[in-house]
């Protein structure tokens, strides 16, 4: 395994990272930071972050909210389950397949999903534009806190990948604003999911909570519950190993979108959510995840900087939301 770069650990794996020279430190030591997170997305594409900045209080009261909403009967919430081709509202179980879009053929997820999309839109003209992408949220009308939560969670996951993609372009030799120039307008998506119990259903032979799959955007940040039923992520041996479970951190990985911008600099990883076990028959676990998009027309191309003679560009210009429309149609939402 690759040693791990300067004021970085390892845990289970996957590399520890602290944020906080990023946040508190100079010039210098955010440099020395870039440095080590693209050695680290180069070998991994996953990240455990610690002092993120993210009070949190806001993971607390958005998980239980989502909790009280996913209690709710399945025909309170099926009236904002999703319509057409707009992905917002409640995804009852046997909805989706996530490993469909990574061309693995497996039974539907074992969860119930909340999707939303852009909280804040700055440019009202493109809902008109690009009315799927920047399409109004579906909210329920209880718990009343479920929406305040849910947005409150989004603004906070946003401010972060604010951050995050200036380390990212320092990291790729880009002007620290390029990445973010980029995603003024984005269309990140929040999703929260519920992995019910045992109790409620004995899994099928091949089924997951989430079925192995890579993520489609720039990049993700997970808040995660800790349980048995839990994350993996496949080792630089391409054998399954837990993500850790530390107090206080995030997960954050890269997506298939950022690895078609830096030309397969950076890894786009695949990963998988374990199914219930009757060990622990009545672990439920809710996560709450950012999908980080860029604005919708931006046009994902290799960067120069990871461009050269020897390493020519592999893929062809496509808009981002052509490209996260490929995805999201082998998604599969069924009626």
């Amino acid at each position: 395994m690759t040693a791990a770069p300067p004021n970085a650990s390892t845990t289970a794996g996957i590399p520890l990272v602290d944020l906080a020279p990023w946040f508190h430190g100079d010039d210098d030591d955010r440099h020395t930071l870039a440095a080590a997170v693209d050695a680290h997305l180069q070998r991994c594409g996953f990240l455990v972050v610690i002092n993120h900045g993210i009070d949190p209080d806001v993971f607390r009261s958005t998980r239980e909210a989502c909790r009280n909403f996913f209690h709710l009967p399945e025909e309170k919430k099926a009236t904002i389950a999703p319509t057409g081709e707009v992905y917002r509202g409640w995804i009852g179980g046997g909805k989706e397949a996530n490993a469909a879009t990574y061309g693995v053929d497996t039974p539907p997820d074992l969860k119930e999903t909340f999707a939303y999309g852009t909280v804040d839109v700055r440019n009202e003209a493109l809902r008109d534009t690009h009315p799927t992408w920047y399409a109004p949220n579906l909210w329920p009308d209880e718990p009343a806190d479920f929406r305040p939560a849910a947005e409150r969670f989004w603004r906070a996951a946003r401010d972060l990948s604010d951050e995050l993609v200036q380390l990212f372009a320092l990291a790729l030799g880009l002007d620290q604003n390029h990445l973010l120039e980029n995603c003024r307008d984005t269309t990140s998506t929040g999703t929260l999911n519920w992995y019910w119990p045992y109790t409620r259903e004995t899994p099928a032979d091949g089924q997951y909570r989430i079925g192995p799959h890579t993520d489609f955007g720039t990049l993700t940040i997970l808040d995660r519950e800790p349980g048995m039923g839990g994350l993996q992520v496949l080792d630089d041996d391409g054998g399954w190993i837990d993500a850790p479970a530390i107090d206080g951190s995030l997960i954050v990985n890269t997506g298939d979108m950022l690895r078609q911008w830096t030309n397969d600099r950076w890894r786009s990883n695949e990963h998988r959510v374990l199914p219930p076990t009757p060990d622990a028959p009545a672990e439920e676990l809710i996560s709450l995840i950012f999908f980080h998009e860029p604005d919708a027309d931006t046009i994902i191309e290799p960067f120069e900087t990871c461009v050269s003679p020897t390493n020519p560009a592999k893929y062809e210009p496509i808009a981002a939301i052509d490209y996260l429309a490929e995805k999201f149609a082998a998604l599969s939402v069924s009626d």
